[in-house]
């Protein structure tokens, strides 16, 4: 009779739990990466242009000129002004003295639009990361984003050693749109030894050159996709497609405009803006153009989202959200419809097991204005729980994307690769 009823008692629960592992909400909208689709924000932004230095050269500028009666349009590469200062080289020789070389001051001049477009951006503070108990989790997590450091390999900087603050950015998870940017803890000749170290790695030489008022180089990296890096004061740098460079610049001086108090950032100037996380926050991810990732119903999906993570104990951490939506109605009816996604997965047995259940269900969502913000406390575990999870997907995704990558005629009738995953 016991060895029936222990029986009966296991098949009970392994049913539970399958049925708990396989139940998912009923979303109407999938999950995708798009393919087609440039670095930016959600709706383009506009904001007060820095004055541009003044060139080296007499030259006009092409970009700028007058033709047939008409004045050209300054808003080319998707709305990236034209580089103002290309012509002026600043150091050619590579066995030159670099810790004498000059680098940008923190005020930087450039475009002063970002075209409509997409990001996640990954912000990391890695002297936190040093001193933290997860410092090995969040390492191998890390390590998991497709590919990013095949950008640094060969250069001689450890992302972790090196570093005191990091950002992964990509419009779609593809190594070709990746732009990194940091703030190194290492002497004014860093930047420059780790470009000429690499260089000569691949067996090439380095000419820098001004760009947008800042001293930027080839960043010979092992990876196909032509690079330049920026040096954007003597500790900040930033590693990007040519293209992209202005568009970088431009989110700059966007971050430093926005009111940093209502998306919940430290107030900061300069490169630092780019780089700018809450106080005491760990990690950070910032989405902005979420509709494009996403195939469906887009009612109650923000426009820009941010997640972050911050210790506020030794085995404790506080995870925050910020989602933005288009008016205080779409906020307020996105919040009923989130805390019943929420309580629908408090109910799962799998949820309960991995010790998620009672989070969910005492978590708050509270609509402010155009916006929603929650807060939830987790383990330790639970935060090891959740990265090993995310990099079981980037890496799942990543191999997703390259192999069902379309070619070129597919992606200009399709923008969007394949979803996915259903559901959040």
């Amino acid at each position: 009779m016991f060895g029936f009823v222990a029986s009966v008692a296991l098949h009970v629960a392994a049913f539970l739990y399958v049925t708990s592992a396989t139940a998912h909400f009923d979303f109407d909208f999938d999950l995708t990466l798009p393919a087609e689709v440039e670095f930016g924000v959600t709706e383009g932004m506009a904001m007060p242009a820095a004055p541009v230095p003044p060139r080296a050269t007499s030259a006009p500028d092409p970009g700028w000129s007058h033709a047939a009666g008409k004045e050209a349009d300054p808003l080319i590469d998707a709305g990236v002004p034209p580089d103002t200062d290309t012509d002026t080289d600043t150091d050619t020789d590579t066995d030159a003295d670099t810790s004498s070389s000059p680098v940008s001051a923190p005020t930087l001049s450039g475009p002063s639009r970002i075209p409509p477009g997409a990001q996640l951006a990954l912000r990391v503070d890695m002297k936190r990361v040093r001193e933290s108990p997860l410092a090995a989790d969040v390492t191998s997590f890390l390590q998991s984003i497709p590919d990013w450091q095949l950008l640094l390999d060969g250069s001689g900087i450890d992302p972790v050693a090196d570093l005191d603050r990091l950002l992964v950015a990509t419009p779609n998870l593809e190594r070709s749109r990746l732009v990194l940017a940091g703030r190194h803890r290492r002497d004014e000749g860093f930047a420059r030894t780790s470009v000429k170290r690499l260089a000569r790695s691949r067996g090439k030489s380095v000419r820098w050159r001004r760009r947008y008022g800042v001293a930027t180089a080839p960043w010979r990296s092992r990876d196909q996709t032509p690079r330049t890096i920026a040096l954007l004061s003597p500790h900040h740098f930033s590693i990007t497609r040519p293209q992209d460079l202005g568009r970088v610049l431009a989110l700059t001086k966007a971050r430093e405009l926005r009111d940093a108090k209502k998306e919940g950032l430290v107030a900061a100037h300069g490169p630092d803006a780019l780089l700018s996380m809450g106080p005491k926050e760990v990690i950070s991810l910032e989405i902005e153009g979420v509709h494009r990732f996403v195939n469906g119903n887009v009612e109650h999906v923000p426009v820009r989202l941010r997640l972050a993570v911050r210790e506020t104990g030794p085995d404790e951490a506080t995870v925050s959200a910020l989602a933005t939506y288009a008016s205080k109605n779409d906020a307020r009816e996105a919040s009923v419809y989130w805390k019943k996604v929420a309580a629908f997965y408090s109910q799962q047995l799998i949820m309960t097991l991995a010790g998620f259940g009672k989070t969910l269900r005492h978590m708050k969502l509270r609509p402010d204005e155009r916006r929603i913000q929650l807060s939830f406390k987790l383990s330790a575990e639970q935060i090891r729980f959740i990265l090993s999870y995310l990099e079981g997907r980037l890496q799942g995704s990543a191999a997703s994307t390259r192999s069902s990558q379309p070619s070129a005629p597919e992606r200009r009738a399709s923008p969007r690769s394949l979803p996915t995953k259903k559901g959040p």
